[in-house]
This record gives C-alpha cells, sequence and structure tokens, in this order.
C-alpha cells in the first residue's frame, strides 16, 4: 500500500466489484476510456482477478485509490505494459466517484504511481495517451510534469465521433515528487 495525504493506492479486493460497476456504468465516467460498454459484476471481479494474475507475473501493476481515512474506493490507476529492456510503461487512471473529481485526487494518485514506477520498478518513461477533449486530464498531466509527445488521429469513437488521443510522458530525470 501506498499512502498519500488524502488517498492510498492499495491492493483491489473482490468487494470492490461493486463499487467499480456502480460507477464505471456511468458514461460521463466511461466516456475517455475507450470501453463503451457497460460492465457487469462478473467482469469486474474477474477485471480484479485478472489485475492479482498480472501483478504476480510483473506485467502490470494495478491500484486501487481509496480515501485514506475511509478506504473507500474512488477509483484505479496502473502501470501497464511494462518494457523492463527500455524500462518504460503505460500510466492510466481514473476516479470513478464523480463526487471526487477536481479535487487534486488524481492528481495525489499519479505522483504516487510515479514515485514507484521510478523509484521502485526503476522505469525511466511513463506514458499515457488521452483524448484531446479531456482538458481536465490534459492540465493535470502539464501540471505534474508529462510533456505533450504526438498523438494518435482519430484513434477512438465514441457517440458518433473521432477522437485524436495525445500522447503525454514523462522521464525519471524530470520527476520530482
Amino acid at each position: 500500500m501506498f499512502e498519500g495525504t488524502n488517498i492510498q493506492l492499495r491492493g483491489f479486493e473482490l468487494e470492490d466489484a461493486a463499487t467499480i460497476i456502480k460507477y464505471y456504468n456511468d458514461l460521463d465516467v466511461r466516456r475517455f476510456l475507450d470501453h463503451p460498454f457497460p460492465l457487469s459484476l462478473q467482469d469486474a471481479e474477474q477485471w480484479i482477478r485478472n489485475t492479482w494474475e498480472t501483478s504476480k507475473k510483473g506485467k502490470a501493476y494495478f491500484f486501487a485509490i481509496a480515501l485514506k481515512e475511509t478506504n473507500q474506493l474512488i477509483g484505479t490507476c496502473g502501470l501497464f505494459a511494462l518494457n523492463r529492456i527500455n524500462r518504460k510503461a503505460e500510466l492510466m487512471i481514473v476516479i470513478y466517484n464523480k463526487k471526487y473529481w477536481g479535487k487534486g485526487f488524481g492528481t495525489e494518485a499519479i505522483r504516487l504511481l510515479l514515485n514507484y514506477g521510478f523509484k521502485q520498478l526503476n522505469l525511466n518513461r511513463i506514458l499515457l495517451f488521452t483524448h484531446d477533449d479531456n482538458t481536465r486530464a490534459q492540465h493535470i498531466y502539464e501540471k505534474i510534469g508529462f510533456k505533450p509527445g504526438g498523438k494518435r488521429r482519430q484513434a477512438s469513437y465514441f457517440e458518433g465521433a473521432y477522437h485524436d488521443l495525445l500522447l503525454y510522458d514523462l522521464l525519471a530525470s524530470e520527476f520530482q515528487e
């Protein structure tokens, strides 16, 4: 478990599946996730089991973002597509519960995750993709120190429109806790 000021990054429990589907199935939450379909309870439970397996194999590390005081699940973050030779990984984050949007919890979670990736996994580069119209996320990534690095044109289709996916990355030498 990794603790910040207001949140902790912890492993998933199967009981988290009910909370995941409660919020994940909100279209506003799924809008930027490239997964337009709702999840069932069984889907969420299987996804949790998959996170355990990929962690054991060292292929990806996913964490529940939980409030420090209550352990309430509010989101998910992780590092995946790990490449140990080139020392890089891709980052994902979602705050499921909209009540906690815009309050700094995502920023805190990303900083904890970056610290883990750079200091414990010895990564050199962490990258991510975000939708071109997700300006709130772009602001956060740039505030943390991520640099724009290109785009995948019309790579995502949602609600009748194509969107570019913007690439951001951060090097270990640029990271400041």
